[in-house]
């Protein structure tokens, strides 16, 4: 987790080298589902098995090499192993139904479909989770010259809590956040300002909203401290490893509100986070795990 004097989120994901012969567990709640006390209907189920299709077929068309997956270099393949992976623990057993077309758009159009997939709970969690990794992938294809991002490994759990506690806990993430993105914008190069500028507009728009959501609650929310102790970077290397170090920190605290909540703004505001940051992260060549967020 992020803290006010120094970062510790981002070293407790791990990092594994490589994709070849690893273990991936399945990212289980150990605790039941919270209790929420609402009468609020539960949404309707997604649809489990088309989701794993499109992220089955990501997953062919990038072990292919197609038209744009190539793009993603020395990541292709640790993708199209991950991409798979959710698949098969989404709906067991899906098949592809056979490469997409352009592979950076068919990636942003299953991310925003998962993102968007009404669901609770744990369901909820898994599937933004994995809409977030299509969205990294997405926009890693998308770029010229991506960085590789580093492997991290997936938690086995997702702290369970009530959503006032989840708000909460992603406000004293995002504070640090906005504040070490605003350090490396001004170091970043030309190539870097616009996804960093793009990820500092939308940490503030969520922190202006969970701000707001407590304050309609009649809840006391954190201050922001003046400054946070995220280092000094010496250039624009160093502004992008702050980048990924702070992004990566992000991710659990969003994937938690989105397991917590049962009300669909909040959720969706979760998941935008949890979006935003993962693509932040691999942008940058952070630590990405298979399920960005499962901590």
């Amino acid at each position: 987790m992020l803290t006010r004097r120094g970062f510790l989120g981002a070293a407790a994901l791990g990092v594994m080298a490589g994709a070849s012969g690893c273990v991936r567990r399945d990212p289980t709640v150990a605790a039941g589902e919270v209790a929420t006390g609402t009468a609020t209907p539960p949404p309707p189920a997604p649809d489990l098995a088309r989701h794993a299709a499109a992220q089955a077929a990501l997953a062919s068309a990038a072990a292919a090499g197609t038209a744009g997956s190539n793009r993603l270099g020395a990541f292709r393949l640790r993708a199209a192993h991950d991409l798979a992976a959710q698949a098969e623990l989404l709906a067991p057993g899906t098949a592809s139904p056979g490469a997409p077309g352009d592979f950076a758009t068919a990636a942003r159009a299953a991310a925003a479909d998962l993102l968007a997939a009404p669901a609770r709970g744990t369901t909820a969690a898994r599937l933004a989770s994995a809409g977030a990794y299509a969205g990294a992938v997405g926009a890693l294809a998308s770029t010229d010259a991506p960085r590789t991002p580093t492997e991290a490994a997936s938690a086995d759990t997702v702290p369970a809590g009530g959503d006032a506690e989840a708000m909460t806990g992603l406000l004293l993430q995002l504070y640090p956040a906005v504040y070490a993105l605003e350090t490396a914008l001004a170091l970043a190069t030309a190539d870097d300002a616009g996804w960093i500028r793009t990820t500092l507009d939308a940490h503030v728009t969520a922190r202006q909203e969970l701000l707001a959501e407590l304050a309609r609650r009649s809840l006391r929310a954190p201050v922001a401290e003046v400054a946070y102790d995220v280092g000094e970077p010496a250039g624009p290397e160093d502004a992008i490893r702050l980048v990924a170090r702070v992004e990566a920190s992000v991710l659990p605290a969003a994937c938690r509100l989105v397991r917590a909540t049962v009300e669909e703004r909040l959720r969706a505001l979760g998941a935008t986070v949890l979006h935003d940051a993962t693509v932040a992260t691999a942008l940058a060549g952070g630590a990405l795990p298979t399920w960005p967020g499962w901590a």
